[in-house]
């Protein structure tokens, strides 16, 4: 997505837009010159580029709010992971390759 200026021709350039193709395994330059096809074009890839902006700066706004509820969340996690450790050894169970487990001789 360019304008081109070639050695010779038009001082303000052609517009060409890379394409991918299903049967080519590289993009293909498609041509739409240097008047109004050109300038149209242009000007289609110029939107959808800052629509995409928009909605790249939305995501992150969300991001940004929601960052602190997260932050909370983990740390609610890690503490009922630690809880639920001291809760398990003290009933009388170990962990053994990641699972909870009653030690022998003891009745539950």
């Amino acid at each position: 997505m360019s304008w081109d200026r070639k050695k010779r021709g038009a001082a303000s350039g052609y517009y060409y837009k890379s394409v991918r193709l299903a049967d080519k395994p590289h993009p293909v330059k498609v041509y739409f010159g240097r008047r109004t096809a050109g300038h149209l074009a242009a000007a289609d890839v110029e939107h959808r580029r800052r629509d995409r902006e928009v909605a790249k700066a939305a995501v992150r706004a969300e991001r940004e709010t929601t960052a602190e509820a997260d932050r909370l969340a983990d740390e609610l996690r890690a503490w009922a992971a630690v809880l639920s450790k001291v809760w398990l050894g003290l009933s009388g169970c170990h962990n053994r390759k990641g699972s909870w487990r009653v030690k022998r001789g003891r009745n539950a």
